[in-house]
């Protein structure tokens, strides 16, 4: 599997990463969820405080998350469920994101 861009976990940075990296030009992106869903854990917190910053207003963790999650279906971004990732070999790798996109446009999640 060649891809410009994997994202590994589709939880709100993973799903974050993806908008931004396809905001910023790229097309060629493949998000891997190991869960049966996107969103992540966030699904799980149902208490408000969540979005604030990015949504510009209070929400839960689940609409948090849905929020995410609506925006790739509409941008028609890849995605792989129930994939879970094993091993990484860096020897095939092409030149890492962070050379391709600015700084703050590289994420990470929860480990």
């Amino acid at each position: 599997m060649k891809r410009a861009i994997v994202i590994i976990g589709g939880g709100p940075a993973g799903l974050a990463a993806a908008i931004s990296a396809y905001q910023n030009g790229a097309r060629d992106i493949l998000i891997l969820e190991r869960e049966n869903y996107l969103g992540g854990i966030l699904n799980q917190c149902i208490h408000n405080g969540f979005g604030l910053h990015t949504f510009k207003e209070e929400l839960t963790g689940p609409e948090y998350a849905a929020r995410y999650v609506d925006q790739i279906h509409a941008l028609g971004i890849e995605y792989k469920l129930n994939t879970m990732v094993l091993d990484i070999d860096a020897s095939r790798m092409r030149r890492p994101a962070f050379q391709r996109f600015p700084r703050e446009h590289v994420q990470a999640g929860a480990p």
